[in-house]
């Protein structure tokens, strides 16, 4: 009893010695501090987990409704005009997180670092999409966060690693210099592991990578002979000059083709499209399926003989067989051909001539990027005897160079000063 009592007249004595250090600036600044980085961590992570229950945008629809309002259609909200454009080219996102829209939003955005046409941002055609997503992230931290902090949400998605190519994403005010508290995470893309090559359906993973692809292209192979010339020292490549400059070009053309231009075999037969292909495809793919799959036909069986009997809903549009349907494709067409600055048989024809445009600009910033990754991997492979399988060693550097499907998301709060 006399020690417990002893013990708690100790304690009793460090908590008077203490106390005033527990209640200095110092502590309560870190205590601070470390509520205000609470209040990051938990708002990012309930933004990223919440659902959104009915959320939509149209294909188009930012461009769409400049070109109806110009020529006299009411695209209000509630207008018949609205109506019919949302089932035609909305995207209905039904129970979805944010971390799912926000991961859709920038896979479909394909933007560059440099600006081609007046931009950098390809994919003009998911712009409402954009627009809506800003508006519900905006009231969801507005309500979460109440009026106390202001924030800064940031995505970024960068396929090839150090290339910035892939899409970005700001919402909210600029964060101040100072006093600010950041929360990280990351998502994952809506890509697949599975895809469509030439009517065959792949899973694209690093085994298959290495037995379809590398074990079936002659930049391998290439690479394999001159190691293994250069480690018994058998000429041409027994010296390391020579050895460096046949494995550097044969990576370098595996690189660009794995990335950009696409691998192909022995005998010039595509093996894979590359990874900027994959990329590309998903954010155009929405646009061709959801333009080419209505028509005329379409509207007018949608519609009924609705169209005939609301003639005022269109004001002077007179000797138009379905005004909608030429607003839509006019807009469309228009958009395109002044984006690209030429006119194009068909949408399809039109965002092919993006894709190549974006490729050879992808090519150019791995050109510039890549040849240090490169030379330092041969470097590290000629002074390697005990490489087994240069195959497996290959495919893991290359998956090493991609993020295909995981994106950063930062927020950034900051208290409101009064």
């Amino acid at each position: 009893m006399y020690d417990a009592v002893f013990f708690i007249v100790l304690v009793s004595l460090s908590g008077v010695v203490l106390l005033p250090a527990l209640q200095s600036d110092i502590a309560i600044k870190g205590s601070i501090d470390k509520h205000r980085e609470h209040v990051a961590d938990e708002a990012l992570n309930t933004y990223l987990v919440s659902r959104v229950d009915n959320f939509s945008y149209s294909v188009a629809g930012d461009l769409i409704d400049d070109v109806a309002g110009s020529i006299g259609i009411d695209n209000s909200s509630s207008g018949l005009y609205k109506s019919i454009t949302s089932w035609l080219l909305g995207r209905e996102q039904l129970h979805k997180t944010h971390a799912n829209l926000v991961a859709e939003n920038l896979a479909c955005q394909i933007r560059l670092p440099v600006s081609i046409f007046g931009t950098n941002r390809f994919n003009i055609f998911t712009g409402d999409f954009d627009r809506q997503l800003k508006e519900e992230t905006q009231d969801f931290f507005k309500v979460y966060l109440s009026d106390k902090y202001k924030f800064n949400f940031t995505a970024i998605w960068h396929p090839i690693k150090g290339v910035k190519f892939g899409g970005e994403l700001q919402i909210g005010e600029a964060p101040p210099d100072t006093n600010c508290y950041v929360s990280k995470s990351f998502i994952i893309l809506p890509f697949k592991p599975t895809f469509n090559f030439n009517g065959t359906n792949f899973t694209f993973t690093r085994y298959w990578v290495e037995e379809e692809i590398l074990k079936k292209t002659p930049y391998v192979g290439n690479i394999t002979t001159v190691v293994n010339s250069y480690n018994t020292g058998i000429a041409p490549f027994d010296n390391k000059s020579n050895a460096t400059k046949a494995a550097n070009e044969n990576l370098t053309k595996l690189v660009q083709g794995f990335l950009v231009d696409g691998i192909t075999d022995s005998d010039n037969s595509l093996l894979f499209p590359g990874i900027v292909d994959v990329a590309v495809d998903y954010g155009f793919s929405s646009i061709s399926s959801v333009i080419n799959g209505f028509t005329d036909d379409l509207i007018n069986g949608f519609m009924g003989e609705a169209l005939g009997s609301v003639d005022s809903f269109f004001g002077d549009m007179k000797g138009s067989s379905n005004p909608i349907f030429n607003v839509i494709i006019e807009a469309i067409n228009q958009q395109l051909s002044d984006f690209i600055g030429s006119s194009f048989a068909s949408i399809d024809e039109g965002l092919n001539f993006l894709e190549e445009t974006i490729k050879e600009e992808v090519l150019n910033l791995v050109e510039n990027v890549f040849p240090t990754y490169i030379q330092n991997f041969i470097d590290f492979v000629l002074s390697d005897v005990d490489i087994v399988d240069i195959y497996d060693f290959i495919s893991t550097w290359l998956f090493d160079q991609i993020s295909l499907n995981k994106a950063e998301v930062r927020l950034m709060v900051w208290e409101v000063r009064v």
